[in-house]
């Protein structure tokens, strides 16, 4: 959504410079063509000058150039709460293989070798896009491995309250260049309409594929499933110690806050004549009752 906000800004810049060139070099403003670096006229290519000049030429009539762009997506094709997903006009998908090792004795294991395919639709800059990808790989490894929040139940006189049982970064688990594998890459470009020259989305889709394919790696080099992230040594160990070699929450519910969320509430589809509002809401409920 951005690049297309900036397509929008860059070509009204363009046609400010492109305006101020034509009365310079007195050709009409339709014939001028911008390209390896300079601005000329399509008729007769000799009549130009270099973009620096035509910038020139642009601020000595206009003062500083700037310019806005705005771009706001296709409105989503449902017309309830949750129907979309998220505001992008079109949607990147992304397909992982994880190696890893683990040794059967402690859990504890490691990840060598990483296979991360991404569909971007294009690729503006084939560089920074492999660098976005393999970016997300290290953030989905750590989500994977090691990254945590853990809270402190501290709830009183019936409020709600969680706190962070370790209040500080310092103490934050992150992958290191130790723990960083060695990542193949793979770009895939199937252009999509709405995306700026074709392009999708690249840097946050290949997180998604990491958390699920590091636990079943886990799970068919040792047999064992844990079924919540992030997937620690600790939890591997006290899988494979289980008689059902599982952990997570579908093993029991030790160690999980039991918070009390309310009451769900509850969204009729349209065609159950539902209009995007919760029936159950107390809002309405008390809004309907006046």
């Amino acid at each position: 959504m951005t690049v297309n906000a900036a397509m929008q800004a860059a070509e009204r810049a363009r046609e400010i410079v492109a305006r101020a060139v034509a009365d310079k070099l007195e050709v009409p403003m339709g014939r001028l063509v911008f390209a390896e670096s300079k601005v000329f006229d399509a008729q007769d290519p000799k009549v130009g000058m270099t973009f620096q000049e035509a910038i020139c030429v642009a601020e000595a009539k206009n003062g500083t150039i700037g310019t806005v762009g705005s771009y706001a997506p296709p409105p989503s094709p449902a017309k309830f709460r949750g129907g979309g997903v998220g505001p992008s006009p079109s949607y990147s998908y992304s397909a992982a293989v994880v190696e890893v090792e683990v040794d059967p004795d402690t859990g504890v294991y490691r990840v060598p070798k990483v296979w991360m395919a991404h569909d971007i639709g294009r690729a503006l800059n084939a560089a920074i896009a492999m660098g976005q990808i393999e970016g997300s790989v290290y953030m989905g490894l750590g989500e994977a491995m090691m990254e945590e929040q853990v809270y402190r139940d501290r709830s009183h006189k019936g409020q709600r309250i969680f706190v962070h049982k370790i209040p500080s970064l310092l103490e934050y688990k992150s992958p290191t260049t130790l723990e960083m594998p060695d990542v193949v890459t793979y770009v895939v470009e199937d252009p999509d309409k709405n995306g700026p020259f074709g392009a999708k989305e690249v840097g946050q889709g290949p997180l998604l594929p990491m958390m699920p394919a590091v636990a079943n790696a886990v799970y068919d080099a040792v047999g064992v499933r844990v079924d919540e992230i992030p997937v620690s040594f600790e939890k591997v160990f006290a899988a494979m110690q289980a008689d059902d070699k599982r952990h997570g929450p579908s093993n029991g519910d030790d160690g999980v806050p039991n918070v009390d969320f309310g009451e769900s509430l509850e969204i009729e589809t349209p065609w159950q004549g539902g209009d995007g509002r919760a029936k159950n809401d107390p809002k309405r409920t008390k809004k309907a009752a006046k």
